[in-house]
């Protein structure tokens, strides 16, 4: 990994339960490897200090995704929506980490690239929420201070972090991404057809 003057942890949640998917999504091939492997590697070789990924209970990721250097965390009550797997990896983070990154494990277009500028404007402004942003467009990863952990701590359900940004004396940071990584997610069956035909075979 790149160094970097701050500690920012990155969580990769991929402990879903694919229920619009109606299959496990992100073991789905793409570019010769499956879906979640792209985000790992992502993060990896990103300026992240390090990476978490919240995987399920008694699933086959391991099997399929190489997670070498990675902190594995078992969201064991995944049920219970996004949330708790957030909480699962965050409990897990060190805990001299500034902020965490909560990346997605169905964004296989997110590149080094974006979470390193994603966690230079953190660094500037450690207070500061940061999201991607394109035309108008907000996307993810979402990076938080690490002064709000406990406020995610209290969240629940399938929403994530998200219902915070509505917070009070919350600032976020918004910076312009050219990517398209942050902003395409594979959810359905037509959205992962639409992945293969316009990216299988060509860069984002």
């Amino acid at each position: 990994m790149k160094q970097t003057q701050i500690n920012v942890s990155g969580i990769i949640l991929a402990a879903g339960q694919a229920s619009r998917m109606g299959r496990d999504k992100l073991s789905l091939p793409f570019r010769g490897m499956p879906l979640l492997q792209h985000v790992v590697n992502a993060a990896r070789r990103s300026s992240l200090s390090d990476v978490t990924v919240v995987l399920p209970k008694d699933s086959d990721l391991e099997k399929v995704v190489n997670l070498t250097g990675c902190n594995v965390v078992i969201s064991t009550q995944r049920d219970l929506g996004q949330a708790e797997s957030l909480q699962a990896g965050l409990r897990s983070i060190p805990d001299h980490a500034a902020g965490c990154m909560v990346l997605l494990g169905d964004q296989p277009l997110i590149t080094p690239t974006t979470i390193d500028l994603l966690v230079g404007a953190f660094a500037q402004q450690p207070e500061c929420w940061v999201a991607p942003i394109q035309e108008g467009m907000r996307g993810n990863p979402i990076t938080i201070p690490a002064t709000w952990f406990h406020r995610v701590f209290e969240l629940k359900g399938d929403t994530g972090a998200r219902p915070l940004l509505a917070s009070p004396g919350l600032a976020l940071r918004l910076v312009r991404i050219h990517e398209i990584g942050p902003f395409i997610d594979v959810d359905t069956e037509h959205q992962y057809q639409w992945l293969l035909d316009k990216y299988e075979t060509k860069t984002a």
